[in-house]
């Protein structure tokens, strides 16, 4: 499939795309294009930041992210928009409305596939471009006018900078503190709300005004399990809220909640780092072998398990992986947005966050400079939302809906975003066109690869500095042995796979630990590595917003992780405790004795029976490693292979002492569907109203004081079938009645009125309306007020609203609670 040129007639008038070019760079000597072509530096955020010579930068940064984040968030090029192409509230993007395809409204999902990394980085130019935009056309003319150039100067080389999570364990600075203080044009300065803390939405509006739904199924079956993914009703961001932040009627939800400090407990050291090494974040590890492990471009860009129960462990090892973890972390164990797929882009972090994993891609990209890939699996790609049907091949001249590379709309592919030098950008240490490279006139790239080899290990090498680090100073373990030049020894390593949708779509942790103490767990001291499968609902409401992830769900689709544990072995030997060597007979008895793992869904540990739904294989694995005292040298990983001995499952550790116990599964209990009905809103119900059942609405509150208004007082519950109201008890205080009627086809019927003296009994109302297949009976705190004829008798109950009329208090308080029984019998025996 070849690039596409789209040209739609919208509005009137020749719709024009968004160029997705990234930022123009002025050539120096002849032009040139892919990675020897000079380009300005996305840079290390904390150490940019806190750079002098870069506050011009850091400045028109912060500014311009306010500016964006405060743009109407209806208008394509605001940052409400803009973050809304990864998921909620699932709408085109610069596609115009007038465009329909089977594809429509389902988003742009990308994850578990091969074009995870590739996806995501116009992703990121995109935002990079629109920043960059209000610098130029909205801040920088407005500086006086001798400063202009200077400032000019500062946006022209300013780039997007990136958080290393692997090398800090600390929250950026920039995105720490609530507010922060901005130059104005004056020469003045002033305090805003920092737009790197949260986003909030503009004039205060909840999400939902535009779209953004409360994606988890409103109906509860089990009071443990509520709904509290209402991100519809947030005006602000959340990062790492507690369990009682997120009471969805509450003001912490609504203008979030900041908890950076747990953010940080989140990324800091296992304790088996060692307090030696607090520059560390918990992912080095893995950072060091995604970029020294040989693998292929499919391995290293997904989640996704390609070969199935053939997969090497050595496969198991990809970037989606610790990306994943990293959303797991800053969103945190309670919903934080971070945390959830459809509302992951609107926290700041995650800009920061992808534009390291982007770094890491350009690195593997440099080190791996031929390898590609030419086409994608069928049955591990499922795309339909890319405007792809699944028999489709997935190849490098895909297009990567919705971004496009001109006006004219020619989508961009794989193969248009390959290097990061055509986008106008690179990293620090991708700066081949730097002369030093080209001794002899011409770009060497043995001389390159072997210089970029060396900042990998100094940067990443963990194990490696463990291992050399004693060896020079002669108390090198028994089990690793010395060579010519470096060390031998065994690398130990668990894989992980699991179902992805085990339980729906909703995201879950998976945490490995190794005992300290023989037969017995301490899970704060034990943990040395975590798995988050980053996921979501593939249906909102019966409406399919995700097919990729519908396809996967169905299919049953693993995803994998991959996590290195020999710095952890080789702590514990220079501890002196329990384990001896590193040798490959001592270190799989230990691990048989030691290794346990559970599965966590909203911050508690699930019983075994809950486990054993993720279809969970925990695989032990090993190969020979050799290190070398040459930094420029890249460690050789070679012979991986599966160890039976330290494999295993849903029981939860290989030494009885430690498994988790099997215990029954409670007993179902009666199924009686409950939801939220909040004021000015509606509820489809699961299913329609049959004959004989009832539906109950419990209030918080009762209001009798009579509105003072120019309008009818009135607050109104309406039973609905599509448009026609076959039921509506609307409450006229002022009138001192309560009125029923049904609006058939766009007509109301003849009144019923009865008095609303006494009607309640309580200051916490509950209304009942029966179903008898004639007609409605209506109660009020189970007293019987009407028997409503029914109009439209083949008709059944489908939706359900409730409202008041403009400036006056509800009847009923903000909200009603909705439980939904088949039969009148059923609701006498619950």
């Amino acid at each position: 499939m070849s690039s596409q040129i789209i040209t739609e007639v919208h509005n009137a008038g020749t719709y024009e795309y968004y160029p997705i070019q990234g930022i123009s760079v002025k050539d120096v000597g002849p032009k040139t294009s892919g990675p020897l072509r000079p380009v300005p530096i996305r840079q290390n955020i904390d150490e940019w930041s806190e750079n002098k010579a870069n506050e011009k930068q850091v400045h028109l940064f912060v500014m311009a992210w306010d500016r964006f984040m405060k743009k109407d968030p209806s208008t394509r090029d605001s940052f409400f928009q803009v973050a809304g192409i990864h998921g909620e509230p699932n709408r085109e993007w610069d596609e115009p409305e007038e465009k329909e395809s089977d594809w429509k409204n389902k988003g742009y999902c990308t994850h578990n596939n091969i074009l995870f990394p590739i996806w995501h980085r116009p992703y990121l130019v995109l935002l990079e471009q629109q920043l960059y935009e209000i610098m130029i056309n909205e801040l920088v003319p407005n500086f006086p006018e001798a400063d202009r150039p200077a400032w000019q100067e500062a946006a022209e080389t300013w780039r997007l900078p990136y958080w290393d999570w692997a090398r800090t364990n600390k929250v950026p600075k920039l995105a720490k503190y609530p507010t922060t203080l901005v130059p104005t044009f004056d020469g003045g300065f002033e305090r805003i709300d920092n737009p790197l803390y949260q986003f909030k939405m503009p004039n205060l509006k909840t999400w939902d005004s535009e779209g953004v739904t409360n994606f988890k199924d409103p109906w509860v079956q089990d009071e443990e399990k509520a709904p509290t993914l209402y991100y519809g009703r947030c005006i602000n961001t959340s990062r790492c809220p507690d369990e009682e932040d997120i009471d969805p009627d509450s003001n912490a939800w609504r203008y979030g909640v900041v908890n950076n400090s747990k953010v940080e407990d989140n990324l800091k050291l296992h304790t088996w780092l060692g307090d030696d090494n607090p520059q560390y974040g918990k992912p080095v590890e893995v950072v060091y072998r995604l970029l020294t492990v040989p693998m292929g471009y499919t391995t290293f860009a997904t989640t996704a398990q390609l070969d199935g129960k053939d997969q090497s462990v050595q496969n198991d090892l990809n970037i989606e992986y610790i990306h994943n973890v990293l959303h797991g972390w800053v969103g945190g164990d309670y919903n934080g947005h971070m945390s959830q797929i459809p509302v992951a882009t609107f926290d700041p972090l995650f800009w920061l966050h992808h534009c390291n994993v982007d770094r890491i891609f350009a690195i593997w990209q440099a080190l791996n400079p031929n390898k590609w890939f030419e086409t994608g699996k069928v049955n591990s790609f499922f795309q339909d939302i890319v405007g792809l049907k699944v028999d489709d091949e997935i190849t490098t001249s895909t297009p990567l809906r919705p971004f496009h590379s001109d006006k004219r709309g020619t989508l961009l592919t794989p193969n248009d975003v390959r290097y990061t030098n055509d986008f106008g950008y690179t990293y620090p240490e991708l700066q081949a066109w730097n002369p030093k490279y080209s001794p002899k006139g011409r770009f060497d790239q043995t001389l390159f690869i072997s210089d970029l080899r060396k900042c990998v290990n100094e940067t990443y090498g963990f194990s490696r500095q463990l291992l050399l680090g004693d060896a020079q100073s002669g108390s090198t373990p028994s089990g690793v042995t010395s060579i010519p030049g470096g060390l031998k020894s065994v690398d130990f390593s668990f894989s992980i796979r699991y179902l992805r949708f085990a339980f729906g779509g909703e995201a879950f942790w998976i945490r490995l630990y190794l005992a300290r103490q023989e037969g017995r767990q301490v899970a704060t001291t034990d943990l040395i590595g975590e798995v988050y499968s980053f996921s979501q609902r593939p249906e909102v409401n019966g409406k399919e917003v995700c097919t990729n992830c519908k396809k996967g769900q169905e299919k049953k689709v693993k995803a994998t992780a991959y996590l290195p544990i020999t710095p952890v072995l080789y702590n514990l030997v220079k501890e002196g405790k329990d384990l001896k060597s590193l040798t490959r007979e001592e270190v799989l008895a230990y691990l048989q004795k030691r290794a346990y793992w559970r599965v966590f869904k909203n911050g508690k540990s699930l019983p075994r029976y809950e486990v054993e739904k993720v279809e969970l294989e925990i695989v032990g694995g090993t190969n020979d490693a050799t290190n070398f005292g040459d930094p420029t040298k890249a460690p050789v990983l070679e012979n991986f292979k599966e160890e039976p001995t330290i494999s295993g499952g849903a029981d939860g550790a290989f030494n009885p002492d430690l498994k988790q116990p099997i215990v029954p599964p409670p007993p179902p209990k009666p199924v009686v569907p409950k939801a939220n009905l909040p004021l000015r809103g509606s509820l489809p119900l699961k299913a329609p109203l049959e004959s004989d059942g009832v539906i109950i609405l419990d209030a918080p509150k009762l209001d009798l004081e009579k509105a003072v208004t120019s309008t009818i007082d009135n607050t109104q519950v309406q039973f609905k079938s599509g448009s026609d109201t076959l039921l509506v008890i609307s409450f006229r205080r002022a009138e001192g009645e309560i009125v029923f009627n049904a609006r058939l086809q766009r007509s109301w019927g003849e009144e019923v009125r009865v008095s609303l003296d006494n009607r309640f009994k309580t200051q916490t109302p509950t209304i009942l309306v029966h179903d008898q297949g004639d007609g409605y009976e209506v109660l009020i705190d189970w007293v019987h007020v009407i028997w409503f004829e029914k109009r439209a008798k083949e008709k059944k109950i489908t939706l359900l609203t409730y409202g008041v009329n403009e400036s006056q208090n509800p009847v009923l308080g903000d909200g009603l609670k909705v439980k939904v029984f088949p039969s009148l019998k059923q609701l006498f025996n619950h």
